[in-house]
């Protein structure tokens, strides 16, 4: 739209720079670009055929970002603000539920009044911003994301509903287990070892076998092969475990160890800022490290319990322990850090190891920097081995959400991280 085409009938694809992924990576992609050059939002750069009418853009997340939220705020003229999810940078969940009849009172059964309340929503959006909403409706979220995927982008309104009641209709009759919501390709190897081929088996499948095989995850696999969900927007979630790290994909295969070390402790550094900055220390860490495709093998994941602490140095160290306990010389691309266990106090935890003094001054060191970087930037202050070929942090450090923000892109702070 702010290149004056329409999203419809222009073959466009967004696709990352290569210094994010290497090769490029198909980001989005409007709707004859799929048709057309038969790619998905997965596809790689080399992947996509040559064609007379293809416009490649670059990632423009600021942007997309600000018109994000300018849309969720027509959303929120629909319902309160408990009732709306950001499900993601381009999907939100509405809870039309207390809402509904204020904005369709007429007497007409509630199906009609959803389909009635999409369209005006769809006209919203339409006359404000320019832009073609796609609209699943359900009995619950998962019913209405289900709607969305799997129906609504193939309708030529835009709108698709599914229910309770056409179940075995609409849901059973998605081909592909890999294509359900919650379901990758590894569950769907496991599924299918056990004989369950489709969503209508695993729906029909005996429920304490599923427990059996994938504990209370298989549970909700069948649950949500039957359309249950139970879930509400208006209450509010709290994870089990919360943990806080940092992954991203390398701009080419990374083949000597001092390298990916580099790499490794900015990626430490940057996770230990974050999880001082929400007051809280770690008692355990997790490693990542994805191998290139031309390896034979994946790579390997790995976690260590540690005594609690926020400090840089000492969880640096573990990280790199850890992974030099596992490497085995070959070819990366992929690296991952994540804190656990966390623990939500500011006390200095001390140790036979090191000296008291050590210990309280590694702290007052680590909040300087803190204090420094919050105020003038990441890259203001690094590592000296951030600046050799094989760093990273100040290459990322104009990234959002691990791709470009635009003509300028924004601080360190928006950077590419995940908070689960």
């Amino acid at each position: 739209m702010s290149r004056g085409l329409n999203p419809l009938n222009t073959m466009l694809v967004v696709m990352s720079h290569a210094d994010n992924t290497g090769s490029g990576l198909v980001l989005a992609a409007s709707p004859r670009a799929k048709t057309v050059l038969k790619i998905s939002n997965v596809s790689r750069g080399f992947e996509i055929p040559n064609h007379p009418d293809l416009i490649i853009v670059p990632p423009r997340m600021n942007l997309y970002i600000k018109e994000n939220l300018k849309i969720n705020a027509i959303f929120n003229r629909y319902v309160a603000d408990n009732d709306l999810y950001n499900y993601s940078i381009d999907e939100s969940i509405l809870d039309v539920t207390a809402s509904l009849n204020l904005f369709v009172p007429a007497k007409i059964s509630r199906s009609e009044k959803r389909k009635i309340l999409a369209e005006k929503i769809q006209s919203h959006v339409k006359q404000e911003m320019g832009l073609i909403v796609t609209v699943g409706i359900g009995d619950n979220p998962l019913l209405a994301k289900l709607a969305l995927d799997n129906a609504a982008k193939h309708n030529p309104t835009f709108i698709a509903e599914w229910t309770y009641a056409d179940i075995a209709t609409t849901v059973w009759e998605i081909k592909e287990l890999s294509e359900f919501w919650g379901i990758g390709n590894q569950t769907e190897k496991k599924l299918k070892m056990m004989g369950i081929r489709n969503v209508k088996e695993l729906a029909n499948e005996n429920p304490w076998r599923l427990k059996m095989r994938f504990g209370v995850i298989g549970l909700q696999l069948y649950a949500h092969a039957n359309g249950i969900d139970r879930s509400r927007l208006s209450e509010p979630y709290k994870p089990l475990e919360k943990s806080f790290g940092n992954s991203q994909v390398l701009d080419r295969d990374y083949v000597r160890q001092e390298e990916i070390e580099t790499v490794i402790k900015e990626m430490a550094d940057q996770v230990a800022t974050r999880i001082r900055k929400h007051h809280c220390q770690t008692g355990c860490i997790q490693l990542y490290i994805g191998y290139s495709l031309a390896e034979t093998e994946k790579g390997f994941s790995r976690q260590m319990k540690i005594p609690i602490t926020d400090n840089t140095h000492k969880l640096t160290e573990y990280c790199l322990q850890l992974f030099r306990k596992y490497y085995t010389g070959k070819n990366v691309r992929y690296l991952g850090v994540t804190y656990k266990k966390l623990v939500y106090t500011e006390a200095v935890q001390l140790d036979l190891f090191s000296s008291n003094e050590e210990s309280v001054s590694q702290e007052k060191l680590d909040k300087i920097v803190d204090r420094i970087r919050e105020q003038y930037g990441y890259t203001k202050l690094i590592h000296a081995s951030s600046l050799t070929d094989g760093g990273r942090a100040v290459k990322r450090a104009s990234l959002v959400g691990g791709h470009a923000g635009g003509l300028t892109g924004m601080d360190i702070k928006n950077m590419e991280d995940e908070e689960s």
